[in-house]
């Protein structure tokens, strides 16, 4: 048999695919499946799909068609796949249509531009889950208790939990739902997927509203698709029987690849997924009184109408002023736990940032 090496986000979709996490899809997609998404939002004439999810051959292997082939990962055989389909992309169709530009600074857009342009399409197997390990990864826990997802609404983040999240948070909580936090792994993380494990953890050590916080890791590319990408999470998320799951302002975007809020509006258009979409308006911190609040409610506690003292809330300012190590400004958007935790651990925030 011949094999077909994997980069790392292949990986993550194969393990996905093979655990059922990507259902309806058994596999990566052929020409005509590709098609469909990519004209129709639809993997086929009654379900939604909005992210090819593709497979790139790395060389020609022409002759592969109508055979296995196994799927290597770091010279490890990690699966198979039956190939039903090869074939070219138009890439400008294909990034304008799932990330809205073709901006070689979006730097997905650019990964597909560098990329041989020749896919694979077809049914896969995997020998085994290979997250097994992780005692965090949703799928384990989800084998062992499912109640944790069916009962709870979710909260995904690739960041360490600042001021806009918590506002977020107590909102879920004060409405008496039960919130889990799920930490996305991706093959490029803005931190340390486990150390924003650790600093919620102290979080629920520490404050009071966290206590009954579930926390949990998803593996997922990181496409920076907006609302493709939130819809695909979705669809992640309902596969494992969630109740609910927040969407916030711009969610999966990059920088202005798309309008604010838009990511919610494409649930207004696909309503196929049973799990509910809890939309949130954009957190904002006042410069003056320190009052975190809603975009919707107008102003702040002090109402001091004053445009430049309203601030966005938003990770990667945080993660900037942090590896700039400017602690008054970076404290002003943080909770004093996750503030005090990652100042304490700053060289392992900047050593893992290069």
């Amino acid at each position: 048999m011949k094999s077909i090496n994997l980069a790392e986000h292949e990986f993550i979709d194969l393990i996905n695919l093979g655990l059922g996490l990507y259902k309806p899809l058994k596999g990566f997609n052929t020409k005509k499946e590709f098609e469909n998404i990519l004209l129709y939002q639809k993997f086929d004439k009654i379900k939604n799909w909005t992210i090819p999810i593709l497979l790139n051959t790395k060389k020609k292997n022409l002759d592969i068609i109508d055979k296995e082939c196994f799927l290597i990962y770091k010279k490890k055989k990690i699966g198979t796949i039956k190939v039903e389909s090869l074939f070219k992309i138009n890439k400008k169709k294909y990034c304008q249509k799932i990330f809205n530009t073709n901006s070689h600074y979006h730097p997905t857009v650019r990964k597909i531009y560098k990329s041989f342009n020749m896919y694979i399409g077809g049914e896969i197997k995997i020998f085994k889950n290979y997250f097994k390990k992780d005692k965090n990864f949703a799928h384990n826990i989800f084998k062992l208790n499912k109640s944790v997802f069916s009962n709870s609404t979710v909260f995904t983040t690739r960041n360490i939990c600042h001021l806009g999240h918590q506002l977020i948070h107590e909102k879920i909580i004060k409405s008496k739902k039960k919130l889990l936090i799920c930490i996305i792994q991706s093959e490029k993380n803005k931190f340390n997927p486990d150390f924003v494990v650790k600093s919620y953890e102290q979080l629920r050590l520490q404050e009071k509203i966290y206590k009954n916080v579930q926390i949990a890791k998803i593996y997922l590319p990181s496409l920076m698709a907006g609302p493709n990408e939130a819809y695909l999470q979705a669809s992640y998320l309902n596969n494992l029987n969630c109740k609910s799951f927040i969407i916030g302002r711009d969610h999966a975007g990059y920088k202005k690849s798309f309008k604010k809020y838009e990511a919610q509006k494409i649930f207004d258009k696909f309503k196929d997924l049973k799990i509910k979409i809890i939309k949130t308006k954009e957190p904002l911190l006042c410069n003056i009184c320190k009052t975190v609040f809603f975009s919707n409610i107008g102003k702040c506690k002090c109402k001091i109408s004053v445009k430049r003292s309203i601030l966005s809330i938003d990770g990667v300012t945080v993660k900037k002023y942090l590896l700039s190590n400017n602690i008054g400004k970076v404290s002003k958007f943080l909770n004093a736990v996750v503030a005090k935790f990652c100042l304490k651990n700053i060289k392992q925030i900047k050593k893992f940032n290069g």
